[in-house]
C-alpha cells in the first residue's frame, strides 16, 4: 500500500497541461490566468496629478516666487494645453494630465486663490514632483505586468482592465462527470429510511468542482447492481476528470474497481495508508482521461479531493508551490495508528495557530462545519504537542495560490 507521500507523487507523474482559452474579462473571475501579462505602455502613462491644485514649474519657486497666475485650468482627460511661462502655473485636477514644463503640484489646501486669477502658496517648502505620478513609475513599455499562472481574482480583474486585457487568457478547465453510488443513497429531497441516508456527497462534490470553475457535464446517481453501475461509469468516462464516490472499498457491493478494469481503465493506485480516505482509487484511460473514486464516507470523500483531486489540478494549472504549509497546533493531538492521519483545522479571531476538535470517525457530517484547513499528523509521529508545528493545508488553496 502506498504511503501518501508516494500517492501523490504518482498524482504529480500523471499532471499535463491544461489547453487555454481566451475568454471576455468579466467572465474571467477565479479563473487561471494561463499566461504573463505585459504592459502594453507606460503607467502612468502622463505625468498624473494625484491632487486637486496647482502646477508649477518648482524652478519659479526657488527663485522666489510665490504668487502664480493660472493660465488655464486641466481637467482629467483633458488634453494637455500650450507650455507656461514664468510665473504661471496650471489649477489641475486629481487625475489630469501635467503638461510640461510644469513638475511640482501643490494641493489646494495650501493655496489661497485671488480674485486677480491668482494663486498664492501658502507653504513654507515644497519639493520637486511631489503629488505628481510621474509617467511609467508604475510600470514601463514592455515590462513585465502580471506572472502566470495566477488566479484571476478581484483585484487582478481591475489590473488586467487597466492593461487592456478584454480577452483573458485562462487555463481552460477539465469537463467533469460525476457519479455518486449506493443503494442506501437517497437525494436530499427525500425523507429518508431509517436505513438510509441523503446523498450529501453529490452536492459536496459538485460545490468543490464550482470552487475551481470545472463545467460539471454530467452528474448521476447509480444503485450498486453492477449493470447498472457499469453504463453510469461507462457515461461519465465521456468526461476529462471523473468523481466516482463510493462501491470502491472491500465489500461485497463495491464493484467499481472491477468495473473500471473492465472499461478500460488503468489503475495506478488503490488504497493508500492515510486515514480518513484509504480505500482511494486513482486510474486513467489511455487518452488521458483521470477518474478518482473516492470512498463514500463524507470526510473520506472530502479529504480525497482535498489531498488528491486538487493536486492533480494545482499541477495541471502550473502551480508549483508546496500546498501545505508549517504553522502551529495550539492543543495537543494524539494518535495510535502508524498511518499519516489528516484532520481539519480551525483558526479563532485574534489567537495565534490552529485548534481541532475530536469527531466521531469519517461518517461525521459535521466534521469540516467551520473549519480552516486540514492538519496533517505523519505517520511516525503519535503525539503533536501543544503548540508544535504542522503541516497544513488551507482549505482554500485556490484562493491564496499567486
Amino acid at each position: 500500500m502506498l504511503t501518501y507521500l508516494e500517492a501523490r507523487d504518482k498524482i504529480r507523474s500523471m499532471v499535463k497541461q491544461l489547453p487555454t482559452e481566451r475568454i471576455p474579462l468579466a467572465q474571467a473571475l477565479n479563473r487561471i490566468l494561463a499566461y504573463p501579462i505585459f504592459a502594453d505602455r507606460d503607467y502612468p502613462p502622463f505625468h498624473r496629478a494625484a491632487m486637486d491644485g496647482i502646477a508649477i514649474c518648482i524652478d519659479d519657486w526657488n527663485n522666489g516666487i510665490r504668487e502664480f497666475r493660472i493660465r488655464t485650468t486641466i481637467f482629467a482627460g483633458m488634453e494637455t494645453p500650450a507650455t507656461i511661462a514664468t510665473g504661471e502655473c496650471y489649477k489641475i485636477m486629481t487625475g489630469a494630465a501635467c503638461p510640461i514644463p510644469a513638475d511640482t503640484i501643490i494641493r489646494k489646501e495650501d493655496l489661497t486663490f485671488t480674485p486677480n486669477g491668482t494663486a498664492l502658496i501658502r507653504c513654507e517648502s515644497i519639493s520637486r514632483g511631489q503629488h505628481l505620478a510621474q509617467r511609467g513609475e508604475d510600470l514601463k513599455k514592455n515590462e513585465l505586468a502580471v506572472t502566470a499562472p495566477r488566479v484571476c481574482d478581484i483585484s487582478l480583474i481591475g489590473t488586467l482592465a487597466a492593461l487592456g486585457v478584454h480577452q483573458a487568457p485562462v487555463y481552460k478547465m477539465p469537463t467533469v462527470g460525476i457519479v455518486t453510488t449506493g443503494n442506501e443513497v437517497v437525494d436530499i429531497d427525500q425523507q429518508p429510511e431509517h436505513f438510509q441516508i441523503r446523498n450529501s456527497n453529490q452536492y459536496l462534490l459538485r460545490a468543490l468542482c464550482e470552487q475551481w470553475q470545472l463545467p460539471i457535464r454530467s452528474c448521476q446517481h447509480v444503485s450498486d447492481e453492477p449493470k447498472a453501475l457499469s453504463a453510469a461509469l461507462k457515461q461519465a468516462t465521456q468526461q476529462q476528470l471523473i468523481l466516482i464516490n463510493g462501491g470502491v472499498s472491500a465489500g461485497d457491493a463495491d464493484h467499481v474497481p472491477q468495473i473500471l478494469r473492465e472499461l478500460g481503465v488503468e489503475i495506478l493506485f488503490h488504497k493508500v495508508s492515510i486515514k480518513p480516505g484509504k480505500p482511494l482509487l486513482v486510474g486513467f484511460l489511455p487518452e488521458g482521461k483521470i477518474i478518482f473514486a473516492l470512498p463514500g464516507n463524507p470526510l473520506s470523500c472530502f479529504m480525497n479531493f482535498k489531498l488528491f483531486v486538487e493536486e492533480y489540478l494545482h499541477g495541471c494549472l502550473g502551480f508549483t508551490n508546496e500546498r501545505f504549509q508549517t504553522s502551529t497546533l495550539t492543543i495537543p493531538r494524539f494518535k495510535k495508528s502508524s498511518l499519516d492521519e489528516f484532520f481539519p483545522v480551525f483558526r479563532h479571531a485574534g489567537e495565534y495557530g490552529y485548534t481541532w476538535k475530536p469527531h466521531h470517525g469519517s461518517g461525521d457530517i459535521t466534521a469540516t462545519v467551520g473549519c480552516d484547513g486540514i492538519g496533517w499528523h505523519v505517520h511516525n509521529k503519535h503525539v503533536i504537542a501543544e503548540n508544535d508545528s504542522i503541516p497544513v493545508l488551507s482549505l482554500h488553496p485556490f484562493f491564496n495560490i499567486i
